[in-house]
Formats: C-alpha cells, sequence, structure tokens
C-alpha cells in the first residue's frame, strides 16, 4: 500500500526542488464564473463573464449570458431540458451537453448552483459519437461498498482529478483547505482527515505523485480516492528482519552509478541541486547555470519571497565557486539569518542551517537566528514518534526527518542533539524495514541524511531481504542514469536530482570525504572587482595610474625644479 508520507514528500521535496507548486483549484478566487457555448461548427458564446452569478443556477447564467430569447427548454420530471441555444436545435441525435470546469456535469443546469470561479460549458454534441473523453472515480471509505461511484464521466479542455471528484461528488460534500503545497482533501462525505487517517489518490491503481488539484486528467484514467491509515500493523519488525544479511556493496557499481548520473543532468537541466552533486562529484558546473543564477537574483534584486529560495541560491552559488555573502551586490546569508524562516514550516529551519553550515558563514549575535536558535527549533520540534513532520503536526513523516537530520548532522558531537538524533535514526529505521519507504524521492533523502552522520546506508539498520537501502535506491535507476519515482523505465528530472544528490553523498561517506552540503570556505575578498596589472612604458616601468601615483610623480618633479633653481642662482653669484 502506498503511504501519504510517500505522496506527501514529493509535494514537499518538488516545492523546494522546483518553486511554487502549480495547482488549479476548483474554485479560484481569481476568475469570473463564465459561459461557454459551442455549437456543432464554431463557438457560439466564447468564455463570456457572467456578473452576480455566484449562487444562481447554471441555466440562469446561461440566460444572462445569451438572453432569454435566445433559449428553449422544456420542462421534465428532472428538470429544465434545454432543447435550444441561439437557434441551434437539440434533434435527432444531437443534444446540449453542460459540463462544469470541464467535466461533465451530473445534474442538470437548473439544478446546478454555481460556486466562485466556475466556468459552463454548454457543448452541441452528437450521442453517438462521443466529442469529450472519459474517465472513471471511485471513492473508497472504510466499509467495502464504495461511497460513491461514476463510470465514463465526460470530460473537455484540461480538468484535473480535483475537478472530477467535485463535480461528481458535490461542493456540499467535500472540505478542503489551500496550503503553499496545493488544495488538500481534509474530508469527503462527512469522513474527516484526522488521526492517522488521511484520503489518499490514485491514479489507474498507483498512489499519484502529484496532488490532485494539479493531476490532468487523460482519456480512460480510473481515478480513486481511499479513505487508509499510514500506519499498519506491520509496522514492528522481527529479529530476524533486522539480522538479514546485507548484500556486499560494489564501490565500482556506485562510481559508474555516479558518472551516468552525471551524464543525464548535463543532457537535461542543472538546477541548485544538481549544482551541488555535481561539484561534490568532482565535475565542472556549466557556464550557463551561474549566469542564470545571476540574471534571477538581480531580477529580484536579491529578495525573494520564498526563503527556501535565498537558501537554495546560496548553495548553489557556493557549489559554482561563488561568494553568497556579495553575489551580485547582495549578500544572501545575511538575507537567510535575519529572514522569516518558519514561514515554510521546518524547511526553512532545516535549509538555513545548512546553508549556514555550508561554509561556516559568520552569523552575528544579534541575528534573528543564530545557529544556537535554529538547532534548538528543529529539537523543541521532534515528534514523541522521533521524527518530524513539515507542518508541525504530531505524525511525523520520513521525508522530512531525514531533512533535519541533515541540517543537525554537524552538531551531533554534542550529548543533547546526539540523543534526538540517534531517536530519528532508529525511527527511519524502523519505517524502511517495515516498508514504508516505497519511492526513490524518499529513499534519497534518507541516504542523505545517513551518509551526513555517517551512518552506513548499507549498514544492518537498514537491511531486509538481502538488500540495503542504498541498494533500494540504486533499483530506481534507468540506463540513462535519470531516475523514476516508483518503478518504471522512464526517469525525470524531479526524482534525478534526488537520486543524484543522494548517490553522489553516499559516495562521499565511502571515501570518508563530507557532507554532501559541505563547502570549503570562500575567501574573503571573493567576487570583489579584481585590480588589473598597471600599464607599463616600454622600459617596463609601471604609468602612473591612481592619483596616488600622479601626486609621487608631480613632488617629484617639483623638487627637481627647485634643486636646479638654486644650483642656477648659486653660479650665477660665483660669476657676479
Amino acid at each position: 500500500m502506498k503511504k501519504f508520507n510517500s505522496f506527501l514528500s514529493v509535494l514537499v521535496a518538488f516545492t523546494l526542488l522546483f518553486g511554487s507548486f502549480h495547482t488549479t483549484a476548483f474554485a479560484q478566487e481569481n476568475k469570473e464564473e463564465s459561459v461557454t457555448v459551442i455549437g456543432s461548427k464554431e463557438t457560439l458564446v466564447d468564455l463570456k463573464a457572467v456578473a452576480d452569478a455566484e449562487g444562481s443556477s447554471a441555466f440562469d447564467a446561461l440566460v444572462k449570458a445569451v438572453g432569454e430569447a435566445n433559449i428553449e427548454f422544456t420542462e421534465s420530471q428532472y428538470g429544465k431540458m434545454i432543447t435550444s441555444i441561439q437557434g441551434v436545435k437539440a434533434e435527432g441525435t444531437f443534444f446540449w451537453a453542460f459540463y462544469v470546469n470541464g467535466v461533465g456535469a451530473q445534474v442538470g443546469a437548473d439544478s446546478y448552483i454555481l460556486q466562485d470561479g466556475d466556468q459552463l460549458s454548454f457543448v452541441y454534441q452528437d450521442w453517438t459519437v462521443s466529442t469529450s473523453n472519459k474517465a472513471s472515480l471511485t471513492v473508497n471509505g472504510k466499509e467495502t461498498t464504495p461511497l460513491k461511484e461514476a463510470a465514463e464521466v465526460g470530460f473537455i479542455n484540461n480538468p484535473t482529478a480535483l475537478d472530477l471528484l467535485t463535480v461528481v461528488l458535490g461542493h456540499d460534500k467535500l472540505e478542503t483547505s489551500v496550503s503553499e503545497y496545493g488544495t488538500m482533501i481534509n474530508g469527503i462525505s462527512g469522513i474527516a482527515s484526522e488521526g492517522t487517517y488521511y484520503w489518499a489518490f490514485y491514479v489507474n491503481g498507483k498512489m499519484a505523485s502529484v496532488g490532485a488539484d494539479s493531476y490532468k486528467l487523460k482519456a480512460g484514467d480510473q481515478i480513486t480516492f481511499k479513505y487508509e491509515s499510514w500506519e499498519s500493523a506491520t509496522e514492528e519488525t522481527t529479529e530476524d528482519t533486522v539480522e538479514t544479511p546485507v548484500t556486499p556493496f560494489d564501490k565500482n557499481a556506485l562510481g559508474t552509478s555516479v558518472e551516468t548520473a552525471v551524464a543525464y543532468v548535463l543532457a537535461n537541466q542543472v538546477g541548485e541541486w544538481e549544482a551541488i552533486a555535481l561539484k561534490q562529484a568532482g565535475k565542472t558546473l556549466p557556464a550557463s547555470y551561474l549566469e542564470n543564477v545571476k540574471k534571477v537574483v538581480n531580477e529580484k534584486q536579491g529578495k525573494f519571497a520564498r526563503i527556501t529560495d535565498t537558501e537554495r541560491y546560496a548553495l548553489g552559488i557556493l557549489a559554482a565557486g561563488e561568494n553568497p555573502t556579495n553575489f551580485e551586490g547582495y549578500n544572501l546569508i545575511e538575507a537567510i539569518y535575519n529572514g522569516d524562516l518558519t514561514k515554510q514550516g521546518l524547511n526553512g529551519v532545516v535549509y538555513g542551517l545548512l546553508a549556514l553550515d555550508s561554509a561556516s558563514f559568520e552569523v552575528p549575535e544579534n541575528a534573528t537566528w543564530t545557529r544556537e536558535k535554529l538547532v534548538n527549533h528543529l529539537l523543541e520540534n521532534q515528534n514523541e514518534d522521533g521524527g518530524w513532520s513539515w507542518d508541525g503536526s504530531a505524525t511525523s513523516d520520513i521525508d522530512t526527518t531525514a531533512m533535519v537530520l541533515t541540517a543537525l548532522a554537524g552538531y551531533q558531537d554534542q550529548a543533547e542533539v546526539k540523543v534526538h538524533i540517534d531517536i530519528a535514526v532508529e525511527f527511519l529505521s524502523s519505517k524502511y524495514l517495515a516498508g514504508k519507504i516505497d519511492n526513490s524521492s524518499t529513499a534519497a533523502q534518507v541516504v542523505i541524511a545517513l551518509s551526513a552522520l555517517g551512518v552506513d546506508a548499507n549498514g544492518k539498520l537498514f537491511a531486509k531481504d538481502g538488500s540495503s537501502l542504498i541498494g533500494f535506491l540504486l533499483s530506481f535507476q534507468n540506463a540513462d542514469g535519470g531516475f523514476d519515482w516508483q518503478g518504471g523505465d522512464e526517469s525525470d528530472v524531479f526524482s534525478t536530482a534526488q537520486g543524484f544528490q543522494a548517490i553522489v553523498a553516499y559516495q562521499l561517506f565511502v571515501n570518508g570525504a563530507g557532507s554532501l552540503y559541505n563547502f570549503s570556505a570562500p575567501t574573503a575578498d571573493q567576487n570583489q572587482p579584481k585590480e588589473e596589472a598597471p600599464a607599463t612604458k616600454g622600459d617596463g616601468k609601471p604609468l602612473p595610474n591612481t592619483a596616488t601615483d600622479m601626486y609621487n610623480y608631480l613632488t617629484f618633479g617639483i623638487i627637481l625644479l627647485l634643486i636646479g633653481a638654486v644650483l642656477y642662482v648659486n653660479e650665477r653669484r660665483k660669476k657676479a
């Protein structure tokens, strides 16, 4: 069973890697309600906004859009049946189909009540020739009987899985909230996400790697929402499982894995996380990377809305051999230690500490966030189960726990911190042995953390069925050098970025070469304008090229003139 923390890790990591998470919520507050009418050969009404339509019926909105005189309908036991719009009559096998946000409505237009931002479409269709794609929806609660089933729901344009759920189920049976990671489903048909239970989202039998509000429907999709718990009776492991012998790890194979990943990254995309791994793998970053960073930093004038953007750019700049305390005239390190690090939950704190420690940057005592404050904040937010959660909830997730451990690795020589770390490592070990780590991205974050702590990802703590965590991670690497998220032969940039970092981190561990995020400190004058060598005359002596040089030469000349004048006067006196 695919678990919630795996899905959550994708949302968190994706946000960190690629910036803001693109979402398409059903009710879009920035859009007016609108009506589109599509005939058999042309669009009769193209996305016409309807003022004050929220709360009225879709039929009333249509009347406002085209005028009462341009609509014909009949009354039936099912409500109003539209027979003509702007003179185009429903006759023979043709009828007027009704869509809400691209999804075929499950009620008549006079029964559907508009919500904020709804996009209504009335399409003239031949029921014998489908002009829309179809998807199915199943909603499963704790009981064996589904709460809702809908087969072959037609859709047009590009609706999301959340649109499908909302239109088929009805707004009143869906509870959601909007976070920085997208729209979260809090309840369906009165069954709320609480405790260890949540609403999982599956596409064609597999847990989706994105949220329901971001997944665009495809023809034939089977969309399923399941009410399930991410804890199970198999959480505890037996002594025999822990003692399973580990297959010896081939270091040469690790080197090959890194090299093929380098090739994939250089052929596709080099962002901050790829830049870090390339640098630590001893590779040269493409010149275009730093040029792109300079462009972004200058466009933003060194100020980013998301603190994690500031932090990852600071790390990327270091990886490129530059100094983030004076990059294009901006001090990103100061922006971190005086920034709002808790605005993004623990993520900002974790990567803030990593950035400050990456090259042992100096942090003033009066900074908003000193190292001591950052470490204490992380320790104070550890849950009773030994892990951490990205949103501060009592139930920990694997990815956040791994990220926190990576940040705390440099402080494990402190007795109090070491106690917290040891408990968290046991938490991660139990999750792996219980099969809770089921994708490459989560495995990668744990490998990075263990490598920073000096714990072998190929050791007994992370071994089962004759394999280990690092072996499990490498099982997701494809022939092209990239990684996929949860099995298959198609690599993606997101999974590869994390997988690449992890295998480089493990290589550093094997070679005793430190942590993935540790770089040499930038020199004091790095990024300062370089002085040009002074120009020379033909005899090799430098020409005066500063105000000081000019002053010295002028003074010397005046002295010579005075000496000459004195000699001349004395000579005249002698002759007199």
